[in-house]
C-alpha cells in the first residue's frame, strides 16, 4: 500500500492542508476560519480531518476550521493532538460523532473533559459507538470517570489509562458496550464484568498489574462471560503469570470463543492449547508469541486457524 501512488484526493487535500494559512482568514482571537461558501461532504470532512492528525498540522489555530456546520464529521481521528479542551469542544462536539480516537491527546486535553464534551451533545450521547482513549490523560484531582451518559458506546478502549475498578464498575453499565480493552489499567478486581456479561463479545486485559484477584476468581469471571468471542490475556515480558495455563485446563469456559491470545503465558504447551482448540472448533485464531507452544503439525494442518508464534 505504502508504495502505491497517491489517489487524487489525497494530493488535493496535502495542498490544501500546506496552504492552510493562505486560504482562510483569521478570527480575532487568531484561529483560522475556512471560506464561506466553502463545504465539504462528511466522509471528505473525516478524512481531511484524519490526513491533518497524521501530519501534525491540528492544533488550537487549525482545528477552528470545523467550527459551525460547514465541515460534517462522523469519524474523528484526534491521534496525539496538542489542542485544547475548548477547541476541542467548538470544533467536534457539535457534530453527530459515531467514532472518536483520541489516543494519546496532549495533556491540555484530558478524558474528563472529552468525555464532557460528549456529553454535551444528546445525539452524541445516544449515538457514539467507538472510543479510543489509550494513552490520554487524567488529572490527578478526577477519580471517577462518568462514562455512563454515553449509553449508545459499543467499542471503548482505556489501554494505558489511570482507569480503576469504579471506572469499570460504571462502563460495565453501559447498555451495548461489545468491545472493552483496559491492559495496562488501574484495575484491581474484574468482578463488575458480570453486569455486561449477556453483551461483551470482546476482552483485552493484558498486563493488569494492579490485579489483586486469584487465579481461580478471575477464571469464575471469564466463565460467566459466555459470549466472548475475542479474549487476550497476553502477558507483558515483565510481568509474566500462569493465568493462560490455567484457562487452557478449564472445558466448560468461553464456548464460542474464536480469537485467543495467550503470548507470553507460562507453562503454555501445544498438548493443552491443541486439547483447547479441538474442544472449540469454531476458533479461527490463537497468540502463542513468547510461549513454549506453537510447534507442533496441528497448528500447520488445522483448516481455518491462524497461528502466531516463535518469537521469544
Amino acid at each position: 500500500e505504502e508504495a502505491s501512488p497517491y489517489s487524487l484526493v489525497n494530493i488535493c487535500l496535502n495542498v490544501l492542508i500546506a496552504n492552510l494559512e493562505n486560504l482562510c482568514s483569521e478570527r480575532s482571537d487568531g484561529t483560522l476560519c475556512l471560506p464561506e461558501h466553502w463545504r465539504f461532504p462528511q466522509e471528505l470532512a473525516d478524512r481531511f480531518l484524519g490526513v491533518m492528525t497524521w501530519q501534525g498540522k491540528l492544533t488550537d489555530r487549525t482545528a477552528s476550521i470545523f467550527r459551525g456546520n460547514q465541515m460534517k464529521l462522523k469519524l474523528v481521528n484526534i491521534q496525539k493532538a496538542k489542542i485544547s479542551t475548548a477547541t476541542f469542544i467548538k470544533a467536534f462536539c457539535h457534530n453527530r460523532l459515531i467514532e472518536l480516537d483520541a489516543t494519546a491527546v496532549h495533556s491540555d486535553l484530558p478524558i474528563s473533559d472529552i468525555i464532557s464534551g460528549l456529553c454535551s451533545n444528546s445525539w452524541i450521547q445516544q449515538n457514539l459507538r467507538c472510543l479510543l482513549l489509550d494513552s490520554t490523560s487524567i488529572p490527578r484531582d478526577s477519580r471517577l470517570l462518568f462514562f455512563g451518559q454515553l449509553t449508545g458506546l459499543r467499542i471503548l478502549s482505556v489501554f494505558n489509562v489511570c482507569f480503576h475498578t469504579e471506572d469499570l464498575a460504571n462502563v460495565s453499565q453501559l447498555p451495548k458496550l461489545e468491545s472493552l480493552d483496559i491492559s495496562n489499567t488501574l484495575v484491581t478486581d474484574i468482578s463488575a464484568l458480570l453486569t455486561c456479561k449477556d453483551r461483551l463479545k470482546s476482552l483485552t486485559m493484558h498486563y493488569l498489574k494492579c490485579l489483586t484477584m486469584t487465579k481461580p476468581q478471575i477464571l469464575a469471571v471469564i466463565r460467566e462471560l459466555k459470549c466472548l468471542l475475542h479474549l487476550d490475556i497476553s502477558d507483558h515480558r515483565q510481568f509474566r503469570s500462569d493465568l493462560a495455563f490455567h484457562l487452557l485446563q478449564q472445558k466448560d469456559i468461553l464456548p464460542n470463543v474464536v480469537s485467543l491470545d495467550i503470548s507470553g503465558g507460562i507453562c503454555v504447551t501445544d498438548g493443552a492449547v491443541e486439547l483447547f482448540i479441538r474442544q472449540r472448533p469454531a476458533m479461527q485464531f490463537v497468540g502463542l508469541l513468547a510461549t513454549d507452544a506453537g510447534y507442533s503439525d496441528f497448528f500447520t494442518t488445522k483448516q481455518g486457524l491462524r497461528v502466531c508464534s516463535y518469537l521469544k
